[in-house]
């Protein structure tokens, strides 16, 4: 989408706040801005949020193991 198209959709956001909001997801790599013509069309990347997702999901992980686990000796008992 390009920034208007965004900030069409944002409307109690201000335009230049759209912009700057894509800028910072522009430099922390969760944006790509290509240049089409004279506008600029962003698209969302979300593989840095892969390696984040995962990590949260790992400090999880022993939990849901004894949870289900848990689960199993009930089921069988």
């Amino acid at each position: 989408m390009t920034a208007g198209d965004l900030a069409a959709a944002f409307p109690t956001i201000s335009r230049p706040a759209v912009s700057r909001h894509l800028r910072v997801l522009r430099e922390a790599g969760l944006v790509v801005a290509i240049q089409a013509g004279r506008e600029w069309r962003y698209t969302l990347d979300p593989a840095p949020l892969a390696e984040v997702t995962q990590q949260w999901f790992a400090k999880f992980a022993p939990l849901w193991e004894e949870a289900l686990a848990n689960l199993r000796r009930r089921a069988e008992a």
